[in-house]
């Protein structure tokens, strides 16, 4: 009897166990259900705020925040004075971020992002970061992550302290996406990308920051880029998809 149940007792335990792994073992989809509701930091619905709120505006990030000036989208079009960045047009978050040499919009000379800022003292700092080595960001950890984060914000308030400080989402890639430099498939990478920006919200909430999901507009039922709202590289967006944007931001405005 002790024998019969013994056996009933593993084979119950290890489908258990089976049921438990199978979960686990589910490919992570880039997910957008980041909201107001659940966290307060995270910007929802306003009335729209104009081209006005838009104009005062700074922009810092990876390529996909520095093609806003590129694309002629904000005011100045291509000569924009609102985006920082250097002649690659991109930027790394890491903990050497602070230090990232930029080109000042009003005189062409190169200066810290921080020195930057500190001189334009911005309303509002939108900034943006995640695809740029995130197989790699979410080896090293949520506190690694977030740490850079929060030393570029903490920077940001020494020298602006009246800026308010808004953290956008980063944009999942399409289907289309080369993925041969990474060991990871497409939907990996696009959850990998889906973790970092939940621990972006996360970080919003503890640093009185505000976050803004922008992967809403642009993406799709599978957690990935809209074809129609990339280059045809699979990464980098169109001009339809920075009007998305623009207009996400300004209906759901920083009060």
């Amino acid at each position: 009897m002790k024998t019969k149940l013994s056996i009933i007792l593993t084979i119950s335990l290890c489908a258990t166990c089976f049921a438990a792994c199978s979960n686990r073992s589910v490919t992570p989809a880039a997910s957008t259900a980041i909201d107001a509701e659940s966290n307060l930091a995270v910007l929802g619905v306003s009335e729209d705020m104009g081209k006005s709120y838009i104009d005062s505006f700074v922009f810092f990030g990876e390529s996909t925040t520095y093609h806003l000036k590129s694309r002629g989208v904000l005011s100045g079009g291509k000569n924009t004075g609102q985006v920082l960045g250097n002649e690659s047009g991109t930027a790394i978050l890491d903990a050497d971020t602070v230090s990232t040499q930029v080109i000042y919009p009003e005189t062409g000379e190169t200066m810290t992002f921080c020195e930057a800022i500190r001189l334009m003292r911005p309303k509002y700092l939108f900034m943006s970061f995640g695809l740029n080595g995130a197989a790699t960001k979410i080896k090293r950890g949520e506190d690694y992550f977030k740490g850079c984060y929060r030393t570029l914000i903490e920077k940001v308030r020494e020298v602006s302290p009246d800026t308010k400080i808004i953290l956008g989402s980063c944009y999942p890639v399409a289907e289309n996406m080369d993925m041969s430099r990474y060991t990871i498939t497409l939907d990996e990478l696009n959850g990998a990308i889906a973790t970092l920006n939940g621990w972006t919200a996360e970080l919003c909430a503890e640093v009185d920051a505000r976050y803004l999901n922008l992967c809403e507009v642009l993406t799709d039922e599978q957690g990935r880029l809209r074809l129609e709202y990339q280059v045809g590289d699979g990464h980098h967006l169109n001009v339809t998809a920075y009007m998305k944007i623009l207009e996400y931001i300004r209906t759901h405005g920083y009060k």
